[in-house]
C-alpha cells in the first residue's frame, strides 16, 4: 500500500477548495481525511463525505466520540474511521466487535495499549513511537501523509 495524502476538511471545504474542484485536481485513488471542524466541537461533515463516496477510498479522522459516531462514518463510505484516544469516550472492546476498519492515531501510549488489547490492528504512530508497539498494521504520520511502516522481517 502506498501512502495517503493527508487533506484537511473544514468548513464544508477541502484543503481550502470546493468539493467540485478538489475532485477535479486530486488524482489519488485513496486519501486520508482529517476533519477539522469535530475536534473544535463543529459537526462532522458527512455532505463531504458523501459527495466523496465511490469517488475515493477514504481514511476519515473526524474525531469521533462514541460508536455511533464512528458507524455514521463509516456508513459515509469509509473505508476506516479513525479514532483519536483523547476524543472517543466509549469502550473500544464494544466497538470492535463491530467493525475492524478502525484505526487509532494518537501520541498517548496508553491508548495505542488499550486499543490493541481489545483487538484493533490498525495504529497510526509518531516516527519515534514506532518502535514500542507490536500491531497488525503500523503506519507513520507525518504533516501531509500517512505511510504504511515496514514490518520488523522487512530489509
Amino acid at each position: 500500500m502506498n501512502c495517503l495524502k493527508v487533506h484537511h476538511v473544514r468548513r464544508k471545504r477541502i484543503d481550502g477548495m470546493k468539493i467540485d474542484r478538489f475532485v477535479e485536481e486530486c488524482e489519488d485513488s485513496r486519501i486520508y481525511l482529517l476533519d477539522i471542524d469535530p475536534y473544535f466541537g463543529r459537526e462532522m461533515n458527512f455532505r463531504v463525505y458523501r459527495e466523496l463516496s465511490g469517488i475515493y477510498d477514504m481514511w476519515i479522522d473526524s474525531a469521533p466520540r462514541r460508536v455511533e459516531d464512528v458507524v455514521d462514518v463509516l456508513v459515509s463510505d469509509a473505508e476506516v474511521a479513525v479514532l483519536n484516544g483523547f476524543y472517543f469516550w466509549d469502550p473500544l472492546d464494544e466497538l470492535l466487535e463491530m467493525t475492524d476498519n478502525v484505526a487509532m492515531r494518537s501520541v498517548s501510549e496508553d491508548h495505542f495499549e488499550r486499543f490493541l488489547a481489545a483487538g484493533g490492528k490498525i495504529v497510526i504512530l509518531p516516527r519515534n513511537m514506532l518502535d514500542r508497539f507490536e500491531a497488525g498494521e503500523k503506519y507513520v504520520i507525518g504533516s501531509r501523509e500517512v505511510c504504511p511502516w515496514k514490518t520488523s522481517n522487512s530489509p
